[in-house]
């Protein structure tokens, strides 16, 4: 018997204007599914690339979420507000007065060669407008009710900025980061040091780690044939069993012979069909007196799968 959803990678366009989990929530009634997760969030304003593993797939999830993003970033100069992008409350709003001196002090050269200073970049601090939590709270209610709030700090990695252009409103650049890495934090900070009001008007999520937007559909675009499975999106190596050992593998046993060689991801332990995860496997971290441990196994208990006949 097959299972009651599906399980798959769902590649969607984010559009500006929604949550992300808005987004998940309408991709579940658009898909029928009860589980879906997602492999980093967007802010409201911003758009592009969600990836929202589908079903026994949100196992995935974390792997996802630790690689690395890149973005196409435009910049209104003159404009300042708390959060750095369009939805923050307004500080400074003289884009008039500003952009001529902006044009003087920022040439096209000048304003590459200041940009690409951020790839020496190695720690960000956390914007105080955000949805991190603290205490159970949004830190960005608290800010905005005037409570102290500690700025936390974390390493980043920026790897290169590109297409830096000057706009009509300001400029616009790509950018390739860690993961973690907030691209308004960075416009708020230069607004600092440069003396000069900036904030955020769009910001696109072009990729996570290798995957980019090539064939990505909006919400009204999707449907569950536009689901992705793990050869194609998170391959790794596998061990197919038989059904015998498929029959210890899903009661927690475990296989010895002809196991894959180790990989950082780990590997699969799939049914005859040699597409259907049974178990996702990992060789770190495992006691020494078994082959391996397990990360999940994908146990179906609408097959019935016994010990005795």
């Amino acid at each position: 018997m097959s299972k009651p959803y599906l399980s798959g990678f769902l590649f969607v366009y984010k559009p500006p204007g929604i949550t992300s989990s808005d987004l998940v929530l309408k991709t579940k009634r658009i898909l029928g599914q009860k589980s879906v997760g997602h492999t980093g969030t967007l802010d409201r304003f911003a758009e592009g690339l969600l990836i929202l593993p589908c079903g026994d797939y949100t196992a995935f999830s974390q792997v996802f979420l630790g690689k690395d993003k890149s973005y196409f970033a435009e910049v209104v100069v003159g404009l300042k507000t708390d959060s750095g992008d369009p939805d923050g409350l307004v500080e400074v709003d003289e884009r008039n007065t500003f952009r001529p001196r902006f044009e003087s002090e920022f040439p096209i050269q000048q304003l590459e060669e200041e940009l690409k200073k951020l790839t020496f970049l190695t720690s960000q601090k956390a914007p105080k407008i955000s949805a991190l939590k603290v205490g159970g709270k949004r830190q960005s209610d608290l800010v905005r009710e005037g409570s102290p709030v500690e700025e936390k700090e974390r390493p980043i990695r920026i790897y290169k900025v590109s297409n830096v252009v000057q706009t009509e409103l300001g400029f616009s650049f790509r950018i390739h980061v860690s993961s973690g890495t907030y691209i308004r934090k960075i416009i708020l900070d230069l607004s600092e040091k440069w003396g000069i009001p900036l904030s955020l008007g769009r910001l696109v999520r072009e990729s996570i780690g290798e995957y980019n937007l090539d064939g990505v559909g909006t919400l009204d675009q999707i449907s569950p044939k536009d689901l992705r499975n793990w050869k194609e999106v998170f391959p790794l190596p596998v061990r197919i069993v038989d059904e015998a050992e498929k029959k210890a593998v899903i009661h927690g046993g475990y296989i010895w012979d002809k196991l894959p060689k180790p990989v950082e991801n780990g590997f699969y332990i799939v049914d005859a069909d040699e597409n259907t995860i049974l178990a996702w496997c990992d060789y770190e971290g495992k006691p020494e007196h078994i082959p391996y441990r397990y990360r999940k196994v994908f146990f179906d208990p609408s097959a019935k799968i016994m010990f005795s006949k």
